[in-house]
């Protein structure tokens, strides 16, 4: 026990505490077992965050990533909470304990922002991140300003599928972010004749689709609006009335390690027929 003399504990300090390092109020209020459990517990962040990345399809996962980041805010929230309770509620002098010191209290923020920090940072890099979709290239399907949410660990367990919108790089330009739809991949045929988009030697079907499919963002789409089909995935496309059609791509093989992308802006989009 510390040779400090008894005294009361400050709501303000325990929250405060709590907010700097999850738990920390807890301690500061001599509830050690209980601050150790809300600390460790407030670690946890990362590997659910990166548990709802690994669910199986993309609205399970997106469930999962808010129920997870739910439960983390519910926890920072109730130690908060708690900790002022029990600051305000100890009746009796309060006896400082050998962890009721300042350079603990310091060793539990520096462990807990240091933590944050590289969790932050490894979700970012390797699990998810937002992007603002920044052309309208994809339009109708993202529009400019949108803002998308990306699993980087998708293909890290299966191969990219036709159909699917990604967010890539390419060599030549490292620093930008692009946005595509994948038509075809390694080993696939392709070819554009007249609009008309052909996958080993097979048109991808596409039949017109009303204005009215796209709710109250038809009013800024203007041109010829299709939807198409591809490996039963289904999608619009435009043809913008204010555009000219860009010119045939040769069949060709598509080669290893790379994917064909358009753009579901068919006429405005720069993608693999440049």
């Amino acid at each position: 026990m510390s040779t400090q003399n008894a005294s009361a504990r400050s709501a303000l300090v325990a929250v405060m505490l709590s907010l700097a390092a999850t738990g920390l109020g807890q301690i500061y209020c001599g509830r050690i077992v209980r601050g150790l459990v809300m600390f460790l517990g407030s670690l946890l962040f990362a590997p659910a965050i990166v548990m709802a990345a690994l669910l199986p399809t993309a609205t399970v996962v997106l469930v999962g990533l808010i129920l997870a980041l739910l439960a983390v805010l519910g926890v920072y929230v109730f130690a908060v909470v708690d900790a002022c309770h029990l600051a305000r509620g100890g009746r009796d002098p309060f006896q400082p304990m050998d962890y009721n010191h300042p350079l603990i209290y310091a060793l539990f923020i520096l462990v807990g922002l240091t933590y944050a920090a590289g969790g932050l940072y490894f979700i970012r890099s390797s699990v998810f991140e937002a992007f603002e979709i920044p052309t309208a290239s994809e339009v109708p399907t993202l529009f400019p300003g949108d803002h998308v949410l990306v699993n980087k660990t998708t293909y890290q367990r299966r191969f990219v599928r036709r159909g699917e919108v990604v967010v890539f790089r390419v060599r030549s330009q490292p620093g930008r972010n692009w946005v595509k739809r994948v038509i075809a991949l390694p080993g696939d045929t392709v070819e554009v004749k007249d609009n008309e988009v052909f996958v080993n030697g097979r048109q991808l079907p596409r039949e017109p689709a009303p204005p009215a499919s796209l709710g109250a963002t038809a009013q800024e789409v203007k041109g010829e609006l299709f939807e198409e089909t591809n490996a039963g995935r289904r999608y619009q496309i435009l043809f913008g009335a204010d555009t000219k059609p860009l010119p045939d791509y040769p069949k060709a093989k598509v080669p290893d390690g790379t994917c064909f992308v358009l753009g579901d802006n068919r006429n405005n989009s720069r993608d693999s027929r440049d």
